[in-house]
């Protein structure tokens, strides 16, 4: 499975600290280092117009397995070790969403986004880096 894994690709996982309720949830495959697969929550809440702004990316042309509104959030890159992602993702089973992937255009559009939001000074206080462990 990991020669077909590219960045832009969804996959769905149980990752107990975003939910009390372990249920699948999905998330942007963003980068792949040498150690670790770097994921963006997609969520169906819009976080854009909360007091502590959370920016997010809308998914406009997005596979239908998602929530009727998709948004990218742009401000946590969830760390998860190679073989501990391939272990999340054999407890799953075979889900025939895994894997799918976005437009290119909106995955350049996400990249932006993210490398505004690390690297600009107001969003300093809402970046979080998490390492699944």
């Amino acid at each position: 499975m990991e020669a077909e894994l590219k960045a832009g690709q969804i996959f769905w996982l149980i990752i107990p600290l975003f939910k009390e309720r372990l249920k699948p949830r999905p998330f942007l495959l963003y980068k792949i280092t040498a150690m670790d697969y770097v994921f963006l929550k997609i969520t169906g809440v819009d976080k854009r117009e909360k007091i502590d702004y959370i920016p997010q990316y809308i998914l406009i042309r997005k596979p239908s397995s998602l929530y009727k509104s998709s948004f990218v959030d742009l401000n946590i890159l969830i760390y998860i070790k190679h073989d501990l992602f391939l272990e999340l993702l054999n407890k799953l089973g075979e889900l025939k969403e895994q894997g799918q992937t976005i437009f290119q255009k909106d995955f350049n559009e996400i990249t932006k986004g993210v490398i505004d939001c690390f690297s600009n000074e107001k969003f300093r206080g809402n970046r979080y880096e998490v390492r699944v462990k």
